[in-house]
């Protein structure tokens, strides 16, 4: 496993684009990280920003995102709808900038190829924040499957998917802000699938429409050489087993649930040579990496459940720029433009568009 120096390394002065939700949350983790420095905040209104920055500790307010990515923090931290990350990212590299970008980095590989471009032209840190990749269950799964704890792999499943209420956030169902079941739960399956798998030789997808265009529920298929396969769910219409499983020819390894923040895993392994076909005699160790404070459900404060754990992956961009990377091994900028060409295909065939398709 990739991994980046653990040295102490100098402060980092955070710049937030947006006031929203997930903005909150991201920045209630910085304020936990004793090196992140609490900067700048951008919103569209100088009432918003200084709002945020009131609430949080901000030293400056910006009523907007130019501004913020004129200012001298060192890095920003994207945290709009994901329609407006390629013209956010560009706008930050181009005022340079190092990025972290809210996941869905971007809504089709056009756009992972322009920003990735530019990043790597300015010599600049651009990574899609995948922050599930960097919890101690993402990583102490990765170490055990490549250590071969259970075999080759031959199969994995992962989902996410909840039962959306009235009260949700509407941007779901608009098309015109990229709204569906793939790109906002979706995610992060497939790049539990991606870690563990890589990119697939082909893609069978099928997916629920609903009236506005976008899908509400969407099953993928991921083939791999050898007959591997996994099996991507994802939906906002019923509340799926929210869990990973890796099979391989001697175990398998199964998350706690939710999948997008688990705090734990359990495996289980054949024990000698003896035939346990189902694995009836296996021994099973099951592991717990609690968040920080520990709560099932939304902590205090936060507007998501395990935001909490935003903190491992805020750490992990801190040490790569200490290290002078222009992007993270754990989540490296070839994956992220794979992943948009798979979710390109899964587009076409489900017949989710949206209007700016063909046009950047």
């Amino acid at each position: 496993l990739l991994t980046v120096s653990r040295s102490p390394h100098a402060m980092v002065r955070w710049g937030v684009l947006s006031t929203g939700s997930i903005a909150n949350d991201f920045t209630l983790a910085l304020k936990k990280t004793p090196s992140a420095v609490l900067h700048a905040v951008a919103s569209r209104s100088q009432d918003s920003a200084d709002a945020f920055a009131q609430k949080h500790g901000f030293s400056h307010a910006y009523a907007s995102y130019e501004a913020l990515a004129a200012s001298d923090a060192d890095i920003v931290y994207i945290a709009t709808p994901h329609s407006f990350h390629c013209d956010n990212i560009r706008m930050c590299l181009e005022a340079g900038k190092h990025v972290l970008c809210e996941k869905p980095m971007v809504v089709n590989a056009k756009q992972a190829e322009a920003c990735i471009a530019l990043a790597k032209e300015k010599g600049l840190f651009l990574m899609e924040g995948m922050w599930t990749r960097f919890f101690p269950t993402a990583r102490a799964i990765k170490r055990a499957i490549q250590n071969g704890e259970i075999g080759k792999v031959v199969s994995m499943t992962a989902s996410l998917g909840f039962k959306s209420e009235p009260e949700f956030n509407q941007r779901l169902f608009k098309p015109e802000l990229a709204g569906g079941a793939l790109f906002d739960v979706g995610i992060y399956p497939a790049m539990w699938i991606s870690m563990v798998l890589g990119a697939p030789l082909k893609v069978t997808a099928l997916a629920k429409m609903t009236d506005t265009g976008v899908d509400a529920q969407t099953f993928a298929t991921f083939e791999y050489a050898d007959g591997v396969m996994a099996h991507l769910q994802c939906g906002f219409n019923g509340a799926l087993p929210n869990e990973v499983v890796v099979v391989g020819e001697t175990g398998y390894i199964k998350t706690t649930r939710p999948s997008q923040c688990p705090e734990g895993y359990t495996m289980v392994t054949r024990q000698g040579e003896t035939p346990d076909p189902m694995l009836l005699r296996g021994k099973t160790v099951t592991v717990q990496e609690p968040l920080d404070p520990p709560h099932y459900g939304l902590a205090p404060g936060y507007n998501y459940a395990g935001s909490q754990g935003f903190v491992y992956q805020i750490a992990a961009v801190e040490e790569a720029l200490a290290n002078g990377l222009t992007e993270h091994p754990e989540m490296p900028l070839a994956e992220t433009l794979a992943m948009a060409r798979v979710f390109d295909d899964i587009r076409a065939q489900i017949g989710l568009a949206y209007p700016w398709d063909g046009a950047r």
